[in-house]
């Protein structure tokens, strides 16, 4: 949660221009929030829940929450409205709040229907937004805030932490499941029993997810074995995890001997520099008939040749026996326990901007979160969209202060 925001020394509070200084003075101010819904089949989630409303609203703020909204995580409309909000199905009232909410990506529609001076906070997913959408929100003049890059303390992203916690440990449970017989597979118990080999799992990849799904395998008695391309990388995955583990560097022959006797291989590396996938479709085919696959990583960067974005409605595909599950979003499959973890990141935030007396005084004062910013007042301030759009990009630090 945001609890702290960077000190201004006494000379750059001098050199602040006098308007910003009595934004400054003026304080905190009720503000209105709008929460929409998303596509049921993409995104599951809500950024906000009934407890999270109820505390803003205590605060004096006006909560809008589109009907239905929250509907996909098990939260009712009457729940929000016992909460504090204003359920309501009406778009032109909810484009009309100071701070617009949603989980997943605004589309360009949504994006036309904002006016000067909103802020919209929403996931960006930065490799696939469209020159359209970003084009949209520059002529329109908002703020715009990137969920996956909002940060708590210098270089941790809580959202993107949790997120990948959540991926990690659901990975292993979806493999399981895949491995059950009443799933199609091969009947095959993920873990180990007395008197029978304990199956095999192999991770790609020693962040958070990779931590996380190794502990959850480890916890099911399964035989867990770690790869990535670095010996610091691996040493380090070590060190977190507490105990002895079968870690190794990506040598072709330690690797593809690896998952030749896998039952489940989880993709948790985010492949982007190297020309090829580390685990190609010759690969693939050598693998054991009903083992699993299971992509975190299927749109930002796969390690898997023959993986390719599924839906909530079909997850699972078969390529030479061998099942793939390449959900882009999995925290999707558990969409009360991640809009909790959403919330308990944004309703401290939406808090701040509003003790703060709105976006511009609280992204003055606050340098982590003028880092999640990619669109301000018409400039675009995120270099890697700039360059991949081909659109000009501005410091927002240097516009600010």
């Amino acid at each position: 949660m945001i609890t702290e925001t960077p000190e201004l020394c006494v000379t750059e509070i001098s050199l602040l221009p006098e308007e910003k200084l009595q934004q400054l003075v003026k304080g905190g101010r009720e503000l209105t929030i709008a929460v929409l819904k998303n596509v049921p089949d993409t995104d599951t989630r809500v950024p906000l829940t009934p407890m999270g409303v109820s505390i803003l609203a205590a605060g004096g703020h006006h909560v809008l929450i589109e009907s239905g909204a929250g509907a996909q995580a098990n939260y009712d409309d009457l729940e929000y409205a016992e909460s504090g909000a204003d359920v309501t199905e009406s778009r032109e009232k909810l484009f009309k709040a100071d701070i617009i909410l949603k989980t997943s990506p605004f589309t360009v529609e949504e994006a036309s229907m904002t006016k000067k001076r909103q802020t919209l906070i929403s996931y960006l997913g930065v490799a696939q937004a469209s020159k359209e959408y970003i084009q949209t929100l520059l002529k329109r003049k908002v703020t715009a805030i990137a969920m996956e890059y909002i940060q708590t303390e210098k270089d941790f992203y809580p959202i993107s932490h949790i997120n990948s916690e959540i991926a990690g440990r659901n990975a292993i449970f979806i493999a399981a499941e895949q491995l059950g017989k009443q799933s199609g597979g091969k009947g095959v118990l993920l873990g180990g029993v007395t008197g029978i080999s304990p199956s095999s799992v192999v991770i790609i990849g020693t962040g958070v997810a990779a931590l996380h799904a190794a502990k959850a395998a480890e916890f099911l008695g399964a035989e867990v074995k770690v790869f990535d391309d670095s010996v610091c990388k691996l040493a380090g995955f070590r060190q977190r995890l507490g105990r002895d583990i079968f870690t190794s560097v990506l040598l072709p022959q330690v690797f593809n001997k690896a998952l030749a006797t896998a039952d489940v291989v989880i993709g948790a590396k985010h492949i982007t520099s190297q020309p090829y996938p580390i685990v190609t479709a010759d690969v693939l085919a050598t693998m054991k008939k009903g083992s699993v696959i299971v992509d975190l990583n299927v749109v930002t960067g796969s390690c898997f040749e023959t993986s390719h974005p599924t839906t909530l409605q079909q997850p699972v595909y078969d390529v030479n026996g061998v099942k793939h599950f390449c959900l882009p979003d999995i925290t999707a499959l558990v969409p009360k326990t991640s809009s909790i973890a959403l919330s308990n990141v944004l309703y401290p935030l939406i808090k701040e901007i509003a003790d703060n007396g709105g976006i511009n005084p609280t992204i003055t004062f606050n340098k982590l979160l003028r880092s999640c910013i990619y669109c301000y007042n018409g400039m675009l301030t995120n270099r890697y969209l700039g360059k991949r759009l081909d659109i000009e990009t501005r410091d927002i630090d240097l516009y600010l202060l």
